[in-house]
């Protein structure tokens, strides 16, 4: 497996986790709140969280959620959940009081939603956040070019042609500044390459989903997902290295 840490969001029942998990997913991600994001229905019951986290050997469960509301009811959630980290729904940064409320339950907060357009200024990306006190952050996930179906291809062929739009050299100074994850159009002929390239980015994020809301989301079906964690095992990363000399 790749050293790279493995997510996949909206995990929506035991057997997709235990099945994502057995081929290498090292966190899984659930919501138990609708994701104004989606047209489909992958919300899970707090308890079906909880089974789910018990279900787990090695993954860590994060669960996505509404982080708006009153601390007590957002730590007592996420402990009843099993979280190791809770999630927001949206971009924003939760209430001071729940950041800290979660920081002493033990929980880490998973900073997604955090999109980079192709223009983007890699200092401002983070510029909320780092003049944020006590924000808790396990992970910032960010959806890199999500407003093309091939971020990667367009990162990696066209950036480079224009100096002052977002490069995958900016993507991994990030990885060294922010312990990053980060969501692409992940698949298996790409999945190593995109590995290799950015080695202080800490992992890389698959979305299940069947529809959306918006076309500029990045997500993958259950196949689709299962397909590159496999190619981002040694046996597919092997051969991509075969193929890639």
């Amino acid at each position: 497996m790749t050293n790279k840490i493995m997510k996949v969001d909206r995990v929506a029942s035991l057997a997709e986790a235990t099945t994502l998990e057995s081929i290498g997913a090292g966190m899984i991600g659930v919501e138990i709140a609708p994701n104004p994001r989606f047209a489909d229905s992958r919300t899970v019951t707090v308890d079906q969280a909880a089974q789910i986290r018990q279900m787990l050997r090695n993954s860590t469960l994060t669960v996505s959620m509404d982080l708006g509301t009153d601390p007590d009811h957002v730590v007592r959630l996420a402990l009843r959940s099993g979280a190791d980290f809770v999630q927001p729904l949206t971009s924003g940064i939760p209430p001071h009081p729940v950041r800290v409320a979660l920081r002493d339950a033990g929980i880490g907060i998973v900073y997604a939603g955090v999109e980079i357009s192709h223009d983007d200024d890699p200092g401002w990306i983070f510029s909320a956040h780092d003049g944020t006190p006590d924000l808790n952050a396990a992970f910032f996930q960010v959806e890199v070019l999500p407003e093309y179906r091939d971020s990667w291809a367009f990162l990696r062929d066209r950036s480079p042609e224009f100096e002052e739009e977002f490069q995958i050299e900016d993507l991994d100074e990030l990885g060294g500044s922010h312990p990053l994850i980060a969501g692409l159009d992940l698949g298996p002929g790409n999945v190593g390459q995109i590995a290799t390239s950015l080695p202080r980015v800490r992992g890389l994020s698959l979305t299940l989903a069947e529809r959306t809301e918006r076309t500029d989301v990045h997500f993958h079906s259950f196949s689709e997902a299962t397909a590159a964690l496999e190619a981002a095992s040694p046996d597919g990363l092997r051969a991509f290295g075969r193929t890639a000399r």
